[in-house]
């Protein structure tokens, strides 16, 4: 599975802003690319592993804990076997009253101008509040996908009630980007929906730096930085995603598949596919279609 750099996918309702993703994945083969997007989403691993990078930085979700990614972090998931995890995405302006009094301007508009952050990691919260966020994070999965009277009001009280334990025990982060750093990370996500539209074509290191208005070897290290991965390893891995579409949706010869998403070396293909999903394509194509 794969979506674009700049989701901008309608999460739930115009009057109700939110939505709950709830995903098994039985062959561990789950990956969303590097994508951002306006709202805000927490992710939970119910069981299974999870691998994310979230703004550059590795983090590994195990059964029972969770994260929190931020109004337009730059971020992907990929699951590590067997796993079940959810995702609660909602509009910051969600949280938004319409009289504008003292709890908005103290509380919520910090969060829905970007002034506060979510901690990215649960490890930041205590043990006490950790057991209090993860049930709030249980309870709006359970009631978002039961529906019983009242459940939006409840799931809208449970998100309030962490973002008061957040301000209570001083776990949101300010926001220190400086308008040169937003500058430079806008170029970069410039960067990856140039990829995400080229990558059957040759992509030299010189056009995405370009992009960037960066020297090759300073835009390299600069990548490397805020998405995880060198740009040669992030073009690889989103061209074998896009082979793992042409695969499941389609029974073109496997040889063909590998040109039509970029690479002109077939052993090559082969071995990053392997290196990427831990199979071969035929044998990622017969799992597909079980």
């Amino acid at each position: 599975m794969s979506r674009a750099y700049h989701e901008d996918k309608t999460h739930g309702t115009s009057v109700f802003p939110l939505q709950v993703y709830s995903h098994h994945d039985k062959d561990g083969f789950y990956f969303v690319s590097q994508h951002w997007h306006e709202e805000l989403e927490w992710v939970y691993a119910e069981y299974g592993i999870l691998n994310l990078t979230i703004h550059g930085k590795s983090l590994v979700l195990h059964p029972g804990e969770f994260c929190f990614i931020n109004s337009g972090e730059l971020h992907e998931i990929k699951s590590v076997g067997e796993s079940l995890h959810h995702a609660v995405v909602f509009n910051p302006s969600f949280l938004d009253f319409s009289l504008y009094d003292a709890c908005q301007h103290n509380f919520i508009r910090p969060i829905t101008n970007g002034t506060l952050l979510f901690p990215t990691f649960c490890s930041t919260l205590s043990p006490e509040d950790h057991r209090q966020v993860l049930l709030h994070m249980q309870e709006i999965i359970k009631l978002y996908h039961t529906l019983p009277t009242c459940a939006l009001l409840s799931i809208k009280l449970h998100i309030l009630h962490m973002v008061e334990l957040f301000f209570q025990a001083d776990y949101f982060n300010k926001n220190t980007l400086s308008t040169k750093g937003k500058d430079s990370l806008n170029k970069l996500k410039q960067v990856i929906e140039y990829i995400h539209i080229n990558y059957p074509d040759s992509i030299s290191l010189q056009t995405l730096s370009e992009i960037c208005f960066m020297s090759p070897n300073y835009f390299c290290h600069y990548f490397k930085q805020e998405i995880g991965k060198t740009p040669i390893s992030f073009i690889n891995e989103y061209r074998i995603e896009k082979a793992c579409e042409m695969l499941s949706e389609s029974e073109a010869p496997i040889s063909h598949i590998a040109l039509s998403v970029g690479f002109d070396n077939f052993s090559y293909f082969i071995r990053k596919f392997r290196e990427y999903k831990g199979v071969a394509p035929n044998k990622y194509r017969s799992l597909c279609l079980k």
